[in-house]
């Protein structure tokens, strides 16, 4: 899947870090209903996505992670 850049997702990759983190948690719970979503799938990056709140892992800057800053 290709990463789209656009006015929203710009605006979300702004925030401060705690504040992604809480639209990141927010945008997965949102998953929770979809059938055909992979409820493992969602359970690792919701596992992930507390570790990163209790600072037990570092997390990557968006060009550790995608070779590009914004």
């Amino acid at each position: 899947m290709a990463h789209v850049i656009n006015p929203v997702s710009r605006k979300a990759l702004a925030l401060p870090p705690q504040q992604r983190m809480g639209l990141a948690t927010l945008l997965l719970e949102s998953l929770d209903d979809a059938s055909e979503f992979d409820q493992n799938l969602l359970q690792d990056l919701s596992k992930r996505a507390e570790q990163l709140r209790k600072g037990t892992v570092k997390g990557m800057t968006t060009e550790e992670a995608y070779g590009f800053s914004l």
